[in-house]
Protein backbone atom coordinates (compact mmCIF):
# COMPACT_ATOMS: atom_id res chain seq x y z
CA UNK A 1 0.00 0.00 0.00
CA UNK A 2 3.00 2.79 0.81
CA UNK A 3 4.25 2.07 -2.08
CA UNK A 4 0.81 2.47 -4.56
CA UNK A 5 0.62 5.79 -1.92
CA UNK A 6 3.53 7.15 -3.02
CA UNK A 7 3.01 6.79 -6.41
CA UNK A 8 -0.48 8.31 -6.29
CA UNK A 9 1.46 11.59 -4.71
CA UNK A 10 4.15 11.29 -7.24
CA UNK A 11 1.96 11.16 -10.51
CA UNK A 12 -0.69 13.96 -8.58
CA UNK A 13 2.69 16.31 -8.05
CA UNK A 14 3.61 16.09 -11.54
CA UNK A 15 0.34 16.76 -13.34
CA UNK A 16 -0.37 19.59 -10.76
CA UNK A 17 3.17 21.14 -11.33
CA UNK A 18 2.35 20.59 -15.39
CA UNK A 19 -1.29 22.61 -15.06
CA UNK A 20 -0.15 24.91 -13.15
CA UNK A 21 3.26 25.65 -15.45
CA UNK A 22 0.47 25.85 -18.16
CA UNK A 23 -1.48 28.50 -16.64
CA UNK A 24 1.75 31.03 -16.30
CA UNK A 25 2.49 30.34 -19.88
CA UNK A 26 -0.85 30.72 -20.66
CA UNK A 27 -1.10 34.11 -18.77
CA UNK A 28 2.19 35.50 -19.73
CA UNK A 29 2.58 34.67 -23.27
CA UNK A 30 -0.92 36.54 -24.37
CA UNK A 31 -3.48 34.74 -23.09
CA UNK A 32 -6.04 35.93 -20.90
CA UNK A 33 -5.12 35.01 -16.97
CA UNK A 34 -8.71 34.54 -15.78
CA UNK A 35 -9.31 32.22 -18.14
CA UNK A 36 -6.17 30.08 -18.24
CA UNK A 37 -6.32 30.00 -14.50
CA UNK A 38 -9.60 29.07 -14.59
CA UNK A 39 -8.65 25.95 -16.38
CA UNK A 40 -6.04 25.42 -14.05
CA UNK A 41 -8.67 25.50 -11.15
CA UNK A 42 -10.89 22.78 -13.27
CA UNK A 43 -8.20 20.78 -14.07
CA UNK A 44 -7.16 20.68 -9.87
CA UNK A 45 -10.49 19.98 -9.50
CA UNK A 46 -10.15 16.97 -11.83
CA UNK A 47 -6.82 16.01 -10.00
CA UNK A 48 -9.24 15.86 -6.36
CA UNK A 49 -11.87 13.63 -7.71
CA UNK A 50 -8.63 10.76 -9.11
CA UNK A 51 -7.86 10.30 -5.43
CA UNK A 52 -11.35 8.55 -5.22
CA UNK A 53 -10.97 6.94 -8.10
CA UNK A 54 -9.92 2.82 -6.50
CA UNK A 55 -13.38 3.30 -4.27
CA UNK A 56 -15.79 4.67 -7.00
CA UNK A 57 -14.10 4.39 -10.75
CA UNK A 58 -17.07 5.02 -12.58
CA UNK A 59 -18.65 8.19 -10.76
CA UNK A 60 -15.25 9.37 -10.55
CA UNK A 61 -14.28 8.82 -14.22
CA UNK A 62 -17.11 10.97 -15.23
CA UNK A 63 -16.31 14.18 -12.76
CA UNK A 64 -12.90 14.15 -14.17
CA UNK A 65 -14.17 13.75 -17.83
CA UNK A 66 -16.39 16.80 -16.96
CA UNK A 67 -13.31 19.13 -15.15
CA UNK A 68 -11.31 18.25 -18.21
CA UNK A 69 -13.41 19.35 -20.62
CA UNK A 70 -14.36 22.59 -18.72
CA UNK A 71 -10.52 23.22 -18.77
CA UNK A 72 -10.78 22.37 -22.48
CA UNK A 73 -13.72 24.83 -23.15
CA UNK A 74 -12.22 27.39 -20.73
CA UNK A 75 -8.88 28.21 -22.03
CA UNK A 76 -9.48 26.75 -26.05
CA UNK A 77 -7.12 24.32 -24.48
CA UNK A 78 -6.14 21.94 -21.83
CA UNK A 79 -2.92 21.98 -20.29
CA UNK A 80 -2.42 18.26 -19.34
CA UNK A 81 -5.21 17.40 -22.14
CA UNK A 82 -6.73 13.84 -21.43
CA UNK A 83 -4.36 12.67 -19.37
CA UNK A 84 -6.80 13.02 -15.93
CA UNK A 85 -9.97 11.32 -17.51
CA UNK A 86 -7.13 8.68 -19.03
CA UNK A 87 -6.02 7.83 -15.06
CA UNK A 88 -9.73 7.49 -14.53
CA UNK A 89 -10.59 5.01 -17.36
CA UNK A 90 -7.11 3.16 -16.43
CA UNK A 91 -8.29 2.39 -12.77
CA UNK A 92 -11.68 1.34 -14.02
CA UNK A 93 -10.31 -1.02 -16.73
CA UNK A 94 -8.58 -3.18 -14.10
CA UNK A 95 -11.70 -2.89 -11.53
CA UNK A 96 -14.99 -3.72 -14.03
CA UNK A 97 -15.18 -5.97 -17.57
CA UNK A 98 -14.07 -4.76 -20.70
CA UNK A 99 -17.85 -3.82 -22.49
CA UNK A 100 -18.14 -1.24 -18.98
CA UNK A 101 -15.05 -0.08 -19.76
CA UNK A 102 -14.96 0.39 -23.57
CA UNK A 103 -18.50 1.91 -22.81
CA UNK A 104 -16.72 5.02 -20.82
CA UNK A 105 -13.73 5.00 -22.93
CA UNK A 106 -16.12 5.66 -25.94
CA UNK A 107 -18.30 8.47 -24.09
CA UNK A 108 -15.14 10.80 -23.05
CA UNK A 109 -13.99 10.45 -26.32
CA UNK A 110 -17.49 11.26 -28.20
CA UNK A 111 -17.27 14.38 -25.37
CA UNK A 112 -13.96 15.30 -26.81
CA UNK A 113 -14.84 15.32 -29.96
CA UNK A 114 -17.26 17.69 -29.72
CA UNK A 115 -15.80 20.41 -27.44
CA UNK A 116 -12.76 19.66 -30.02
CA UNK A 117 -15.18 20.19 -33.03
CA UNK A 118 -16.54 23.11 -31.07
CA UNK A 119 -13.24 24.83 -30.92
CA UNK A 120 -11.32 23.61 -33.99
CA UNK A 121 -8.99 22.11 -32.57
CA UNK A 122 -8.87 18.01 -33.74
CA UNK A 123 -5.38 17.92 -32.35
CA UNK A 124 -7.35 17.71 -28.97
CA UNK A 125 -9.81 15.03 -30.16
CA UNK A 126 -6.81 13.00 -31.75
CA UNK A 127 -4.81 13.22 -28.32
CA UNK A 128 -8.08 12.03 -26.50
CA UNK A 129 -8.64 9.05 -29.19
CA UNK A 130 -5.12 7.47 -28.27
CA UNK A 131 -4.48 8.19 -24.55
CA UNK A 132 -7.79 6.74 -23.58
CA UNK A 133 -7.51 4.08 -25.50
CA UNK A 134 -4.46 3.02 -24.39
CA UNK A 135 -5.27 3.92 -20.65
CA UNK A 136 -7.75 1.48 -20.90
CA UNK A 137 -6.29 -1.20 -22.81
CA UNK A 138 -3.39 -1.32 -20.34
CA UNK A 139 -6.53 -1.13 -17.44
CA UNK A 140 -8.01 -4.09 -19.27
CA UNK A 141 -4.76 -5.89 -19.19
CA UNK A 142 -3.85 -5.19 -15.75
CA UNK A 143 -6.96 -6.05 -13.95
CA UNK A 144 -7.08 -9.22 -16.17
CA UNK A 145 -3.52 -10.22 -15.19
CA UNK A 146 -4.67 -9.83 -11.17
CA UNK A 147 -7.90 -11.66 -11.51
CA UNK A 148 -5.37 -14.37 -12.67
CA UNK A 149 -3.16 -14.24 -10.16
CA UNK A 150 -5.80 -14.04 -7.44
CA UNK A 151 -7.79 -17.34 -9.00
CA UNK A 152 -3.79 -19.14 -8.67
CA UNK A 153 -3.34 -18.05 -5.22
CA UNK A 154 -6.95 -19.40 -4.82
CA UNK A 155 -6.21 -22.92 -6.05
CA UNK A 156 -2.78 -22.71 -4.33
CA UNK A 157 -4.69 -22.45 -0.92
CA UNK A 158 -7.46 -24.92 -1.93
CA UNK A 159 -4.18 -27.56 -2.87
CA UNK A 160 -2.72 -26.84 0.21
CA UNK A 161 -5.84 -27.39 2.02
CA UNK A 162 -6.29 -30.62 0.61
CA UNK A 163 -2.74 -31.75 0.88
CA UNK A 164 -3.24 -31.15 4.81
CA UNK A 165 -6.38 -33.18 5.05
CA UNK A 166 -4.95 -36.36 2.62
CA UNK A 167 -2.06 -36.04 5.38
CA UNK A 168 -4.54 -36.58 8.16
CA UNK A 169 -6.16 -39.51 6.36
CA UNK A 170 -2.98 -40.41 5.66
CA UNK A 171 -1.66 -40.42 9.60
CA UNK A 172 -5.04 -42.05 10.07
CA UNK A 173 -5.24 -44.88 8.52
CA UNK A 174 -1.22 -45.61 9.68
CA UNK A 175 -2.38 -45.67 12.78
CA UNK A 176 -5.45 -47.67 11.98
CA UNK A 177 -3.00 -50.81 10.39
CA UNK A 178 -0.65 -50.14 12.92
CA UNK A 179 -2.30 -49.72 16.11
CA UNK A 180 -5.64 -52.25 14.87
CA UNK A 181 -3.06 -54.95 14.43
CA UNK A 182 -1.44 -54.66 17.65
CA UNK A 183 -5.14 -54.55 19.25
CA UNK A 184 -6.39 -57.60 17.09
CA UNK A 185 -3.49 -60.02 18.62
CA UNK A 186 -4.01 -58.16 22.13
CA UNK A 187 -7.77 -59.25 21.89
CA UNK A 188 -7.17 -62.59 20.81
CA UNK A 189 -4.57 -63.61 23.28
CA UNK A 190 -6.75 -62.74 26.39
CA UNK A 191 -9.73 -64.38 24.33
CA UNK A 192 -7.61 -67.22 24.55
CA UNK A 193 -6.26 -66.81 28.34
CA UNK A 194 -9.95 -66.41 28.89
CA UNK A 195 -10.87 -69.80 27.07
CA UNK A 196 -8.28 -71.45 29.17
CA UNK A 197 -8.89 -70.92 32.88
CA UNK A 198 -11.91 -71.79 34.83
CA UNK A 199 -15.81 -69.81 35.12
CA UNK A 200 -15.20 -69.25 38.83
CA UNK A 201 -11.76 -67.86 38.12
CA UNK A 202 -11.64 -63.75 39.16
CA UNK A 203 -9.67 -63.13 36.17
CA UNK A 204 -12.55 -63.74 34.01
CA UNK A 205 -14.05 -60.46 34.29
CA UNK A 206 -10.80 -58.38 33.64
CA UNK A 207 -10.18 -60.23 30.70
CA UNK A 208 -13.63 -59.62 29.33
CA UNK A 209 -12.59 -55.85 30.15
CA UNK A 210 -9.93 -55.93 28.42
CA UNK A 211 -11.31 -57.76 25.21
CA UNK A 212 -13.82 -55.18 25.06
CA UNK A 213 -12.09 -51.76 25.54
CA UNK A 214 -9.79 -54.04 22.54
CA UNK A 215 -13.02 -53.94 20.38
CA UNK A 216 -14.07 -50.35 21.15
CA UNK A 217 -10.68 -48.97 20.58
CA UNK A 218 -11.00 -51.06 17.22
CA UNK A 219 -14.04 -49.37 16.60
CA UNK A 220 -13.49 -45.86 17.19
CA UNK A 221 -10.01 -46.02 15.24
CA UNK A 222 -12.06 -47.09 12.54
CA UNK A 223 -14.73 -43.87 13.38
CA UNK A 224 -11.97 -41.68 12.70
CA UNK A 225 -10.83 -42.81 9.02
CA UNK A 226 -14.31 -42.44 8.37
CA UNK A 227 -14.79 -38.95 9.42
CA UNK A 228 -11.60 -37.93 7.86
CA UNK A 229 -12.11 -39.42 4.56
CA UNK A 230 -13.52 -37.30 1.76
CA UNK A 231 -16.46 -37.54 0.31
CA UNK A 232 -16.11 -39.90 -2.70
CA UNK A 233 -13.01 -41.13 -2.69
CA UNK A 234 -11.76 -43.84 -4.23
CA UNK A 235 -7.81 -44.21 -3.94
CA UNK A 236 -6.34 -43.22 -0.55
CA UNK A 237 -3.98 -40.81 -0.28
CA UNK A 238 -0.64 -42.72 0.71
CA UNK A 239 1.28 -40.70 -1.81
CA UNK A 240 1.11 -38.34 1.01
CA UNK A 241 4.63 -38.07 2.59
CA UNK A 242 5.83 -39.00 5.93
CA UNK A 243 8.86 -36.58 6.79
CA UNK A 244 8.76 -35.66 10.59
CA UNK A 245 6.48 -38.45 11.20
CA UNK A 246 9.11 -41.40 12.21
CA UNK A 247 10.60 -44.36 9.94
CA UNK A 248 7.90 -46.31 7.81
CA UNK A 249 8.52 -49.78 8.43
CA UNK A 250 8.95 -51.71 4.78
CA UNK A 251 9.47 -55.12 3.34
CA UNK A 252 12.69 -55.11 4.92
CA UNK A 253 10.76 -55.41 8.44
CA UNK A 254 8.70 -58.09 7.73
CA UNK A 255 10.86 -60.98 9.52
CA UNK A 256 10.20 -58.70 12.88
CA UNK A 257 6.62 -58.65 12.34
CA UNK A 258 6.95 -62.57 11.96
CA UNK A 259 9.17 -63.39 14.70
CA UNK A 260 6.00 -60.73 16.75
CA UNK A 261 3.19 -62.75 15.92
CA UNK A 262 5.01 -66.13 15.84
CA UNK A 263 5.72 -64.80 19.89
CA UNK A 264 2.17 -63.75 19.90
CA UNK A 265 0.91 -67.70 19.10
CA UNK A 266 0.93 -67.43 15.19
CA UNK A 267 2.89 -70.18 12.92
CA UNK A 268 4.02 -67.94 10.24
CA UNK A 269 6.27 -68.01 7.90
CA UNK A 270 7.90 -65.50 5.93
CA UNK A 271 9.68 -65.53 2.35
CA UNK A 272 11.32 -62.59 0.94
CA UNK A 273 13.11 -62.60 -2.56
CA UNK A 274 12.57 -59.09 -3.89
CA UNK A 275 16.42 -58.35 -5.75
CA UNK A 276 17.08 -54.90 -5.35
CA UNK A 277 15.63 -52.52 -2.76
CA UNK A 278 12.01 -51.46 -3.30
CA UNK A 279 11.01 -47.89 -3.23
CA UNK A 280 9.81 -46.40 0.02
CA UNK A 281 6.47 -45.81 -0.92
CA UNK A 282 6.27 -49.01 -2.32
CA UNK A 283 8.13 -50.80 0.56
CA UNK A 284 5.58 -49.57 2.90
CA UNK A 285 2.74 -49.95 0.99
CA UNK A 286 3.78 -53.95 0.78
CA UNK A 287 4.49 -53.83 4.42
CA UNK A 288 0.90 -52.95 5.40
CA UNK A 289 -0.72 -55.05 2.76
CA UNK A 290 0.97 -57.97 4.45
CA UNK A 291 0.42 -56.70 7.83
CA UNK A 292 -3.59 -56.19 7.45
CA UNK A 293 -3.54 -59.66 5.80
CA UNK A 294 -2.23 -61.13 9.04
CA UNK A 295 -4.38 -59.28 11.27
CA UNK A 296 -7.49 -60.74 9.43
CA UNK A 297 -5.96 -64.44 9.92
CA UNK A 298 -6.01 -63.62 13.26
CA UNK A 299 -9.18 -62.37 13.20
CA UNK A 300 -11.45 -64.90 11.00
CA UNK A 301 -9.00 -67.85 11.55
CA UNK A 302 -7.11 -67.77 14.58
CA UNK A 303 -3.63 -68.94 15.34
CA UNK A 304 -3.46 -71.56 12.08
CA UNK A 305 0.05 -72.40 10.07
CA UNK A 306 0.45 -68.99 7.75
CA UNK A 307 2.90 -68.30 5.31
CA UNK A 308 3.63 -65.17 3.53
CA UNK A 309 5.95 -64.64 0.05
CA UNK A 310 6.90 -61.84 -1.05
CA UNK A 311 8.43 -62.01 -4.67
CA UNK A 312 9.75 -60.00 -7.57
CA UNK A 313 9.19 -60.26 -11.10
CA UNK A 314 10.71 -57.07 -12.95
CA UNK A 315 8.58 -54.48 -12.01
CA UNK A 316 5.43 -56.41 -10.35
CA UNK A 317 5.75 -57.05 -6.56
CA UNK A 318 3.73 -60.62 -5.95
CA UNK A 319 2.64 -60.46 -2.57
CA UNK A 320 0.69 -63.79 -1.28
CA UNK A 321 -0.59 -64.84 2.24
CA UNK A 322 -1.93 -67.72 3.13
CA UNK A 323 -3.03 -69.76 5.86
CA UNK A 324 -4.64 -73.18 7.14
CA UNK A 325 -8.35 -73.30 7.69
CA UNK A 326 -9.21 -72.03 11.06
CA UNK A 327 -8.90 -74.94 13.82
CA UNK A 328 -11.80 -73.21 16.14
CA UNK A 329 -14.10 -70.30 16.14
CA UNK A 330 -11.78 -67.60 16.68
CA UNK A 331 -12.33 -64.64 19.72
CA UNK A 332 -15.09 -62.11 18.14
CA UNK A 333 -13.21 -58.77 17.09
CA UNK A 334 -15.77 -56.99 14.55
CA UNK A 335 -15.28 -55.94 11.56
CA UNK A 336 -12.67 -53.39 10.83
CA UNK A 337 -14.13 -52.11 7.99
CA UNK A 338 -10.52 -51.36 6.23
CA UNK A 339 -9.43 -54.72 5.85
CA UNK A 340 -9.89 -55.79 2.60
CA UNK A 341 -11.08 -52.56 1.43
CA UNK A 342 -7.78 -50.92 2.51
CA UNK A 343 -5.67 -53.27 0.89
CA UNK A 344 -7.43 -52.79 -2.51
CA UNK A 345 -7.06 -49.43 -2.22
CA UNK A 346 -3.39 -49.94 -1.62
CA UNK A 347 -2.81 -51.77 -4.47
CA UNK A 348 -4.70 -49.72 -6.57
CA UNK A 349 -2.41 -46.99 -5.99
CA UNK A 350 0.58 -49.11 -8.14
CA UNK A 351 -1.96 -50.20 -10.81
CA UNK A 352 -2.36 -53.78 -9.11
CA UNK A 353 -4.63 -55.66 -8.36
CA UNK A 354 -5.68 -58.11 -5.54
CA UNK A 355 -7.64 -61.59 -5.30
CA UNK A 356 -8.47 -63.23 -1.88
CA UNK A 357 -10.73 -66.58 -1.56
CA UNK A 358 -10.63 -69.94 -0.19
CA UNK A 359 -8.45 -72.25 -1.56
CA UNK A 360 -8.34 -76.24 -1.99
CA UNK A 361 -8.31 -78.70 1.26
CA UNK A 362 -9.06 -75.60 3.58
CA UNK A 363 -8.00 -72.47 4.38
CA UNK A 364 -7.58 -68.91 2.82
CA UNK A 365 -5.16 -67.34 0.16
CA UNK A 366 -5.21 -63.24 -0.44
CA UNK A 367 -2.44 -62.25 -3.32
CA UNK A 368 -1.88 -59.01 -4.65
CA UNK A 369 0.26 -57.11 -7.09
CA UNK A 370 1.82 -53.94 -7.16
CA UNK A 371 3.15 -52.71 -10.29
CA UNK A 372 5.91 -50.83 -9.54
CA UNK A 373 6.60 -48.95 -12.19
CA UNK A 374 3.43 -46.74 -11.60
CA UNK A 375 5.44 -45.13 -8.37
CA UNK A 376 8.67 -44.73 -7.92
Amino acid sequence: MRWRRAGDLAVSGTLAALAVVGALVAAHGGGDPARAWGACAAEFASLAALAFRRRRPLPVLAVTAACALAAAVIADRSTIGPLLPAIALYTLGTVSTWRVTAAAAAAVVTAYGAVAAAAGNPAEFLAAVMTCAVAAAIGLYIGEHRRLLERAAGEQRLTAAQAVLAERVWIARELHDALGHHVSLLVVQAGAVQASIPEESPARPVLTAMIAGGREAMAEMRRLVDVLRPAGEENGPETAGSAGFGPVPGVADLPALGDRLRASGLPVDVHIDVGAPLGRTASSTAYRIVQEALTNVIKHAGHVATRVDVTRTGTVLDLRVTNAAAKAAPADLGSGGHGLDGIRRRAALFGGEVFAGPVPGGGYALRATLRLGEIP
